[in-house]
Parts: structure tokens; C-alpha cells; sequence
């Protein structure tokens, strides 16, 4: 039983979740066994990859650099990107003329764009408790449902989830939660989401198992996909993503659904179906190894560097895990990847400006 105490002991990280989670909607979903392999073989293919990230932390000796774990600046760029979400959020419910969670019909009057900027307050957030490490997670806790209860009213789930498991990930990865807490408070965040389905689903008057219903959808959708649509939209979703908040295409998932023949309704293909409906069977091993290697480096960069990196990489290992079942086809979602990607092209410059001065010196 030693080595269960030692694993216990041991950080799960996002590989680990990645591959768990993917593991279960192949286990809990009727998808074929074609399908099915498919999902497995992106899933090892980002573990892998996520561990090569992991060692080229060392290999462009990041670690030499100066670690910083409070950032007073990225702590008011925290307080400020909360304060502009809440800004848009107020606009947007204003903008809609009711509050979604209570009145759905209002919900298709939102604005896309204010939608998008209100979601700065989730960024903003864990930020901020990344910066502020003299936040307990008593307060932390208590703020953040206080805040995803805010994000809420949007009627949208997706904000809420990753409000509260980005929280989680820099509590847990700034050491102020540990594993059994994380795993109870993991435990709450599952059981609020459950409850979230079964209110739309009484909202909605629709039946089916809550949670499980969704699950199956969407893995259906990814079925079809794979089977009858594989590389047929050549980049086209991903287009969409980005296009569509500035009204010069439809969004992805009304473009998945129309393709089914459904209209009125949009549907999520799920993150491998937005992949291989784009790029083909082909296009997983590119896509989930460059994704890998990112947010291994990134990983290894936030727990390292703490501060404004683990706020960025905890929201991103949140969208990346919801994603698992939503897809990754929304603007803000992958600009905040971009905003990863820079922090790590910024590091290594910095790496590479340190090198280059220490050999001038020791040049005669």
C-alpha cells in the first residue's frame, strides 16, 4: 500500500485530468468503438506531449530564471480585468433587457461581444488569488461563489464552471489546498453542475438523465463527425470562432448543427470533433502534441513562477477540460491560449538575454 501513499502525495496535473475525463465520456457514452479509439489515441497523444513540455522547461533553462511569486502588478491587472468583466456583464444583462438564469427567452438577446469581455472577470479572479497568496482559501472559497454566483445570471454554464475549477487549480497549485480537499471541493464544484442541469432541464421541460444526456449528444455529434464529415469544414469552424464575435460569420456550433440539418439550435461537436471536422482524422496528432507540449511548459511555468502564470494557466486547464465536451470555438477562449503562448515566448527570451550576458562576461 506504500506506493498509494506516495502517489496520493504526488500533484495531479493536466494530462492526468485530460486523459481521465476523456476516459470517462468513452466509458459513460454509447460512442462507437472507432470513435472511441479516436478519442483515446488525442488524449495519450497530449499526455505525452504534456510530459515533453514538462522537460523543455529544463532544456531552455527556465529554471535559472528569478522566481517572482507575488506580482503586485499582476495583481491590478487582476483587480482591473475583474472590474471590466463585471462592467460588460452589467451591460450585457441591461443590453438584453432581463436576466437569462431567470427569464432563458432573453438569453438569445445577449451581445456576443459584451458576453466575451464579461468573462474578463473570470480571468481577472484567478489572477488575483494567484498574486494574493495572503487570500485563505476560506475567503477565496466564499468570493468565488459569491462571483460565480454573478456569472450566473449570464445563464450560461460554462463560465461558472471554469470561475470555480480555475480557483481550485491555484488554490491547489499555491499549496493552500491539498489533494483530499481538493478532491471534496472537486466533489461540490460536480454536484453545483448537476444542479445546474437539472434547473435547465425543468427550465427546458426536457427529459433524459441530467449531465449523461449531454454527454451522449455530444458524443453522438462527434460520431457523425468522424464518420461522415472528417476534414470536411478545411479550417472552417476555427474561422468561425473568431469571426463570428465580429457578425462576419455564424458561430461554429450553428454550423455543426445546420450541416446535421438542425437549425434554431446550436451544438457542440466536442474538442475532438471541432479537430477532426477541420483537419481530418490526421490533424489529432499535430493538433493535441503542439497542445501537449504548451501546456506542459506552461504547467511547469506556473508552478514555478506562480503569479499572473498560474492565474493564465489555471483558466486555460479549465476552458481545456470543460472543452474536452463544449470545444475550444470561442474567441476569448483561445485568446487567452494566445496570452499563454506569449507569457512562455516572453520567459524564454528572458532565458536567452540571461545566457547571452553570462557568456559575455566570462569572455575575455
Amino acid at each position: 500500500m506504500e506506493w498509494i501513499k506516495v502517489y496520493w502525495g504526488e500533484k495531479l496535473e493536466g494530462h492526468h485530468l485530460f486523459l481521465i475525463l476523456t476516459s470517462l465520456f468513452i466509458v459513460l457514452t454509447g460512442v462507437s468503438y472507432y470513435t472511441g479509439v479516436l478519442v483515446l489515441l488525442s488524449a495519450l497523444v497530449f499526455y505525452i506531449s504534456f510530459l515533453v513540455g514538462k522537460r523543455l522547461f529544463y532544456i531552455l533553462g527556465l529554471e535559472e530564471l528569478e522566481c517572482r511569486e507575488v506580482d503586485r502588478r499582476g495583481y491590478i491587472l487582476g483587480l482591473t480585468l475583474m472590474t471590466v468583466g463585471l462592467l460588460f456583464l452589467i451591460l450585457d444583462l441591461l443590453w438584453a433587457g432581463g436576466i437569462p438564469l431567470f427569464d432563458p427567452a432573453s438569453k438569445r438577446f445577449l451581445s456576443p461581444l459584451y458576453t466575451m469581455l464579461s468573462r474578463l472577470l473570470i480571468l481577472g479572479w484567478a489572477i488575483v488569488i494567484a498574486t494574493n497568496l495572503t487570500l485563505d482559501k476560506i475567503r477565496v472559497v466564499v468570493y468565488a461563489l459569491i462571483f460565480s454566483g454573478t456569472v450566473m445570471l449570464l445563464g450560461y454554464r460554462t463560465g461558472v464552471m471554469v470561475l470555480l475549477m480555475s480557483t481550485l487549480f491555484v488554490l491547489y497549485y499555491t499549496n493552500r489546498i491539498k489533494n483530499r480537499e481538493l478532491m471534496l471541493l472537486a466533489s461540490g464544484v460536480f454536484l453545483l453542475l448537476l444542479l445546474l442541469s437539472l434547473v435547465r432541464m425543468k427550465i427546458l421541460d426536457s427529459g433524459g438523465i441530467p449531465l449523461l444526456s449531454r454527454m451522449d449528444l455530444t458524443m453522438s455529434v462527434l460520431d457523425i463527425i468522424v464518420h461522415n464529415f472528417k476534414g470536411v469544414f478545411n479550417g472552417y469552424l476555427t474561422y468561425c470562432a473568431i469571426y463570428s464575435y465580429l457578425g462576419m460569420a455564424p458561430g461554429p456550433r450553428t454550423v455543426i448543427a445546420n450541416t446535421l440539418g438542425i437549425y434554431g439550435v446550436t451544438i457542440t461537436p466536442t474538442i475532438f470533433g471541432g479537430v477532426i471536422g477541420d483537419y481530418g482524422i490526421l490533424g489529432i496528432v499535430p493538433y493535441f502534441g503542439i497542445l501537449g507540449l504548451f501546456m506542459g511548459l506552461l504547467s511547469k511555468i506556473a508552478q514555478s513562477f506562480k503569479g499572473i502564470y498560474l492565474g493564465v494557466y489555471a483558466v486555460m486547464l479549465s476552458y481545456l477540460l470543460v472543452g474536452i465536451e463544449t470545444g475550444i470555438l470561442d474567441l476569448d477562449v483561445i485568446m487567452y491560449f494566445v496570452l499563454g503562448f506569449l507569457l512562455c515566448i516572453y520567459l524564454v527570451i528572458r532565458s536567452f538575454i540571461k545566457r547571452k550576458k553570462e557568456i559575455i562576461q566570462i569572455l575575455p
